[in-house]
C-alpha cells in the first residue's frame, strides 16, 4: 500500500487552513520555499520524513492525522450511504461486518 500524495497534500492544506496559516507563513515557519509547500499540497512532490514531522509540529497534528485518508475522504453523506448499505444486508451479514470492523479497530 503506497502513500496517496494527493490526499496527503489535501490533509496538509486542511490542517494549515484550520490553523489559519497561509502557505507563505507555513513555509517561513519551516524555512522552506512557498513553491515547495504548494507542490506538497498539490501532491506533485514528495517530502522527507523529517519534513513531514516538521509540518506536523508546525500544524499541531500527528503524522497519522496527515496520512489518514478519512480527513478528506469521508463526509456525512458517505457515512449515511454506508449505513444505508449496511441496513440492506441480512442480519447475519450485518453481524459479520460489525465483528470485522470491531476486530480492525482493535488492531489499529
Amino acid at each position: 500500500m503506497g502513500i496517496d500524495y494527493g490526499k496527503l497534500g489535501k490533509n496538509i492544506k486542511h490542517y494549515r487552513k484550520q490553523k489559519k496559516l497561509t502557505q507563505e507563513q507555513l513555509a517561513e515557519n519551516l524555512e522552506l520555499s512557498v513553491g515547495f509547500i504548494s507542490q506538497i499540497e498539490r501532491g506533485i512532490t514528495k517530502m522527507s520524513i523529517d519534513t513531514l514531522i516538521e509540518i506536523c509540529d508546525s500544524l499541531d497534528c500527528s503524522a497519522r492525522d496527515l496520512l489518514d485518508n478519512s480527513q478528506t475522504k469521508y463526509d456525512s453523506n458517505s457515512s449515511n450511504d454506508l449505513f444505508t448499505l449496511y441496513e440492506k444486508l441480512p442480519k447475519r451479514d450485518q453481524n459479520i461486518i460489525y465483528h470485522m470492523i470491531q476486530a480492525y479497530i482493535e488492531h489499529m
